[in-house]
């Protein structure tokens, strides 16, 4: 039903040529990851992305990603990032992505910029000070982001790197060795240099289990793991480990990690966009599993309605641009983003007066309300709220062409 712009995974390169393996690529490694790139970029995806919390990312060294977005750079494209670390580590990981950028002459976008952690809140100002100050240096750094305190990620994204390396396999194989548990359990409670440990930053009872495969596991969804420990009679550490097992690594989990203040001042920047960082969900069928973050249902109106309409955070048309045109720009597509004859008609028909997000964390799979009329490409897909079964969404491909006009 909709447009498709893609990228290539840097996680996707890497695990092609190294596995989980946690080392610097070699020169023969490098060359073939680099080769992927390009013929990635050949295609038409629109940039690179990097997820450096998540392994194999996790194990890269900023060299390796300058040197895969000089590729990216070579055809026009963006380097898109999860950055490094979100809490303890916010500063350093903005700073490494704008200095990919700056050696390898590519835009960069940060995915959903956040500070997350209540001894990092208030850091918002100085994380957009040293953007704007990259920017000012010739830097194309923007961000995107979305309007919730809570975040959402992988159940194993928990553990420490080292607890990770060899794939799911050989950390399940750690899960079960008691001794393992015991030093996992210590970084828990100590952390370790560069990591961002999210337990330690938010604590057991702010992580809610949001989905898992086994049935016999589902009734542990939208239950945090204060509460899923005390059902189990165990320690939050262990009845995490034990479910991590059951799961065979798989599953995902909620985390109330950021605050209203941080939010909102980075809503205000005129350098951030709006994001889901969501995947394909539905109230009905085998999408409608688990307790799904209600980003993936409310982003949009939910700025539209709490920030723009109650709360007066935006004017309207800063918030539409912030999800239409600048992201458009952004990814250098010329015919698209703007109310503009001779470009493409993709047009959201909405009531400013009645729209409103109606997800929640323990009751997430809602439509939201107030939005009429969905049109893609020119095609109505969604009249008077329903869908009408109309497929006409493309697979967009980057024009080589690299527009730094933001």
């Amino acid at each position: 039903s909709c447009n498709l712009a893609t990228l290539v995974g840097h996680g996707t390169i890497r695990l092609s040529v190294m596995g989980f393996e946690a080392r610097k690529p070699t020169d023969r490694e490098l060359g073939v990851m680099k080769m992927l790139v390009e013929e990635a970029m050949q295609a038409g995806a629109f940039g690179l992305s990097s997820g450096l919390y998540y392994p194999p990312g996790v194990y890269a060294e900023t060299d390796e990603l300058v040197e895969l977005c000089r590729v990216v750079a070579k055809y026009g494209g963006t380097y898109f990032t999860h950055i490094r670390g979100e809490s303890d580590t916010l500063i350093d990981s903005v700073k490494e992505a704008i200095e990919i950028g700056e050696r390898s002459g590519v835009p960069v976008q940060i995915s959903h910029l956040k500070v997350a952690g209540a001894k990092n809140w208030g850091k918002s100002p100085e994380v957009l000070k040293i953007i704007e100050e990259a920017r000012k240096r010739g830097v194309d750094v923007t961000f995107d982001q979305y309007p919730y305190t809570a975040g959402m990620t992988g159940l194993s994204a928990l553990l420490p790197p080292w607890a990770r390396v060899g794939g799911d396999e050989m950390m399940i194989k750690r899960l079960k060795d008691p001794n393992e548990r015991r030093k996992i359990k210590n970084d828990f409670e100590k952390g370790l240099p560069g990591w961002q440990n999210t337990v330690g930053d938010v604590g057991w009872s702010n992580i809610y289990l949001a989905f898992v495969e086994k049935e016999e596991n589902k009734f542990l969804e939208g239950k945090n793991f204060k509460e899923i420990s005390d059902i189990k009679n165990c320690d939050p550490a262990s009845a995490y480990f034990d479910l991590l097992i059951d799961e065979k690594g798989k599953g995902s989990i909620v985390v109330f990690m950021m605050s209203e203040d941080d939010v909102i001042n980075i809503m205000k920047s005129p350098f951030q966009m709006f994001g889901t960082d969501g995947w394909a969900v539905s109230p009905k069928g085998i999408l409608s599993h688990g307790k799904p973050h209600p980003r993936f249902y409310g982003t949009y109106p939910r700025v539209l309605g709490r920030y723009v309409r109650d709360m007066g955070v935006l004017r309207l048309e800063e918030a539409i641009r912030k999800m239409t045109s600048l992201p458009a720009q952004k990814l250098g597509l010329r015919d698209r983003g703007l109310l503009k004859e001779g470009f493409w008609a993709d047009i959201v028909i909405f009531d400013p007066e009645k729209i409103m997000d109606k997800a929640t964390y323990q009751n997430p799979h809602q439509f939201p309300e107030g939005i009429d009329h969905v049109i893609v490409n020119g095609t109505v897909v969604v009249s008077q709220g329903e869908h009408n079964g109309a497929l006409p969404g493309k697979v967009l491909r980057l024009k080589r062409i690299n527009f730094n006009t933001l």
